[in-house]
């Protein structure tokens, strides 16, 4: 609370329809001694707007004509997680509250009842202010570390009696020494021998007497070459005071050493640079320009730098940046670096990383600047692209979701300026799914990358083509003059699809449904419109597929088909309408079956197998996840039994905890029945836990993995990659397996980093003792990167697709005739 009687400033924006409310509110706040400045709003767009600009806390109503308190809270927080969001409601109950709070809502207030409000405010607005100051300590700490990984200087750390427990890249690349070679030994190993034993003295005199140790060492690479160092050797204090470690960095000098022996060595090496470097008097006129920076600028053939001026290679505001901020600052403090940008000779513009250093003069008055410049065009493009793929569908390169409703938000105000009308096309590619399940996902997302191109070619430049998700495909035509044309546009898209795709060795045809909506008769905001398109789309399918259809009120096709699907679904458990596929996971070294993943199935009697896709949400949704999952989980063993009985080798299998099932209380006990009902021994039934699942709630995860480990039963972290796991929680975690998830797998061959991050995961399972499984392997080449990169198992289309008990055991009988 406020102790005293100052005013405290508050910026506050109210989610509120009702224009009196939001007054009363306004005025209890400014009674409690608040200096209120405040917006009111009540609908989505005017949110988004509106969090352009700095709030210190957001008060919503729950329920509104146009807007709801939920997708309220939903939108602030994906802006900014830290700014304090207070229901104050007059219709909402505690158990919306409840959900709100876990949805990330700091507190609820009843409208009819304010006095809770005032405290409320003080109270969030404080929290807030510690949450973003644990953020940025946090990301300091990131960055500290980041530094240390990507320092120019050589850095190691020892314990206090001297053994090396790490070394930073700089380290590796200035001795020559990799890590592995490096930690748990000594900084002997480096040791050159042209120190006597007094100087070794001195230095852990100093360093254990609490002091820093500081000079020039002469030391040895592993290939024998002697180097400098300018070394710092300091020591680092537990909260007890007792030194705890030794950190050594070390920059090395040898070129130092040298150049000061021989100028012209130093010439050699600046024109050997492939860095921009300059020497600059204080008015701006170069005295030298190495050939990297005469090549960079476009002037390869000036001779004589000496007649040249920073403006002859810099664009206008970069020397004038460099004139009026660098030089000056150092002179005062002895360098400055940024970021400006080099201009060639025909104008074009380089962005360059900038250090000026300053040298030399009397009087604090320096004799001239060194300038040294290193070209980031790919970074900056790297960063550039970052930004596009926040916005762009990876794999078709077409807006995202995102995007589209900026676009069309935008689209919808220019057309009520002009009057004209805009039409929402949504697409469903009828025959993606049997294509994509008979010849594979990389055909599936081969014919998604043609399905883009074709669409994008048939649309005007000003048109809007992105990919709402899936298969499904979003267009954006704007300007239109009269609801007929759109006719036309259709026919085109038709024409565009009539010729087959080239895909897996064969010609394929795709076809889609098309659903439309045009503002402002079906909508006048993007959402509505989006909803419509799709609604007439799902009518367009079930009139048969490759239709078209424009949307009409009546509709709610979707809704109808989903909520059919969920209430048959209620009844597929009493109905034995579930049943398990299996699929093989492979030994990537024997090459033997080394375990089955157990997979459910629904035979509807009507649709026969529904996809995993179309039911799996609808269990997790209506909490029938729960029962399934025991119904897996008990036929699964039970299948075990059978086989084991029969004879046929007892192949370890493996089970999905979905996240509500662990969480279940009944959890332990249900396993722990389930072994001993059908004989299974522990280490032969493997638990799948999701990334995502065990980092819901670190401590409780960890007491439930804890407990099943005690079981003796298998676990594994399933979808690694996709969540936000620390490796720290991962490390204490009593895990035995690690499954990458599918989508670095199946790019890796093909992707640089996310080849990177594939690598990266298996060597970390294997730091951690954990083995490793790959999901999704379709090629040849991912199973050879993954063969190459002793990853431990394999799953996937490559090696098998999952598959009914009768077949799967005809798949493990035969896999064992071939001998292997």
């Amino acid at each position: 609370m406020n102790e005293t009687n100052e005013k405290i400033r508050l910026r506050a924006l109210i989610v509120e329809d009702s224009e009196d409310d939001a007054l009363l509110l306004a005025e209890h706040l400014q009674h409690a001694n608040f200096l209120l400045e405040w917006q009111r709003l009540d609908t989505e767009p005017a949110l988004l707007e509106a969090l352009g600009q700095e709030w210190d806390i957001v008060f919503s109503d729950y329920s509104m004509p146009y807007f709801n308190g939920a997708r309220a809270l939903e939108v602030v927080k994906q802006h900014d997680p830290d700014i304090p969001f207070i229901f104050v409601s007059g219709t909402i109950g505690e158990e919306t509250a409840v959900i709100g709070m876990r949805a990330g809502a700091q507190d609820y207030v009843m409208k009819g009842n304010l006095a809770r409000l005032a405290p409320a405010v003080y109270r969030e607005i404080a929290d807030a202010k510690v949450r973003r100051e644990r953020r940025a300590a946090k990301q300091t700490v990131r960055k500290l570390s980041q530094v240390v990984e990507q320092a120019a200087d050589s850095v190691f750390i020892t314990d206090p009696h001297g053994t090396i427990q790490y070394v930073n890249p700089a380290f590796e690349r200035l001795t020559g020494f990799s890590a592995a070679e490096a930690i748990g030994r000594t900084p002997a190993l480096i040791k050159s021998g042209q120190h006597d034993d007094a100087f070794f003295k001195k230095m852990w005199d100093t360093i254990l007497s609490g002091g820093v140790f500081q000079d020039t060492l002469v030391n040895r690479r592993k290939d024998g070459a002697l180097f400098y160092e300018e070394k710092t050797v300091a020591p680092l204090f537990d909260s007890a005071r007792n030194i705890s470690s030794f950190v050594s960095t070390g920059r090395d000098i040898t070129e130092k050493i040298r150049a000061e022996e021989t100028r012209t060595q130093l010439l050699e090496m600046l024109e050997a640079t492939t860095d921009f470097v300059a020497i600059v008097d204080s008015g701006g006129r170069l005295r030298y320009l190495n050939r990297a920076g005469r090549a960079m600028a476009g002037l390869s053939n000036v001779d004589d730098a000496g007649t040249m001026h920073l403006a002859d290679c810099h664009p206008e505001w970069a020397a004038r940046r460099l004139l009026a901020e660098a030089f000056p600052m150092a002179r005062r403090e002895g360098a400055w670096h940024g970021e400006t940008a080099v201009m060639r000779a025909d104008g074009r513009e380089i962005a360059v990383s900038q250090v000026v250093l300053a040298h030399g003069g009397t009087g604090g008055t320096p004799e001239f600047f060194s300038i040294i410049a290193r070209d980031i065009s790919e970074r900056k493009r790297f960063e550039e692209e970052l930004k596009r793929q926040a916005t762009h569908d990876a794999l078709t390169g077409l807006p995202n979701r995102l995007l589209l409703g900026e676009h069309l938000t935008t689209e919808l105000a220019r057309a009520e300026r002009n009057h004209s009308l805009v039409t929402v096309l949504f697409l469903d590619i009828d025959n993606f799914k049997r294509i994509n399940d008979s010849l594979g996902h990389v055909a599936g997302d081969a014919l998604l990358r043609h399905a883009a191109r074709r669409l994008r070619d048939c649309m005007r430049p000003n048109d809007i083509v992105a990919r709402y998700g899936g298969d499904e495909f979003t267009i954006v035509i704007g300007d239109l003059a009269h609801p007929d044309n759109i006719l036309a546009i259709i026919h085109k898209l038709r024409e565009a699809f009539e010729s087959a795709v080239f895909i897996a060795e064969r010609d394929v045809y795709a076809r889609f449904s098309l659903g439309i909506s045009v503002y402002p008769n079906d909508g006048n905001n993007a959402e509505t419109l989006l909803k419509n398109a799709d609604a007439a789309m799902y009518r367009a399918k079930a009139n048969g597929r490759n239709q078209h259809q424009f949307y009409a009120p009546e509709m709610n096709a979707r809704g109808q088909e989903l909520l059919a699907l969920e209430t048959d679904l209620r009844h597929a458990l009493e109905r034995d309408e579930f049943l398990l596929y299996y699929q093989p996971q492979l030994d990537v070294r024997s090459g033997r079956i080394a375990g089955l993943e157990a997979l459910v199935r629904w035979e509807h009697p009507a649709q026969g197998l529904v996809s995993p896709d179309d039911f799996i949400p609808l269990l997790e949704e209506t909490g029938l996840i729960v029962p399934v999952g025991e119904w897996v989980l008990h036929n699964a063993c039970a299948q075990y039994r059978r086989w084991r009985e029969s004879g046929f080798p007892s192949l370890r299998v493996s089970v999905n905890v979905s996240a509500r099932q662990f969480r279940e209380h009944s959890l332990l006990d249900s396993i722990r029945q389930t072994l001993r009902d059908e004989g299974v021994p522990p280490d032969h039934l493997e638990l799948e836990i999701t990334e995502s699942t065990a980092m819901q709630d670190v401590q409780a995860a960890g007491e439930i993995l804890a407990a099943l480990d005690a079981l003796g039963v298998r676990l594994a972290i399933d979808d690694f990659g996709t969540g936000y796991s620390s490796l720290a929680y991962l490390k204490r975690f009593p895990l035995d397996v690690l499954k990458i998830d599918r989508a670095f797998v199946q790019e890796a061959p093909h992707d640089g980093n996310v080849w990177a991050i594939a690598e990266a995961s298996i060597s970390l399972g294997h730091k951690l003792g954990l083995e490793v499984v790959a999901e999704g392997v379709e090629t040849a080449a991912q199973m050879d990167f993954l063969r190459s990169h002793e990853c431990d198992i394999v799953q996937g289309y490559y090696f098998s697709q999952p598959k009914p008990v009768n077949e799967v055991e005809r798949f493990i009988t035969g896999h064992a005739a071939a001998g292997i």
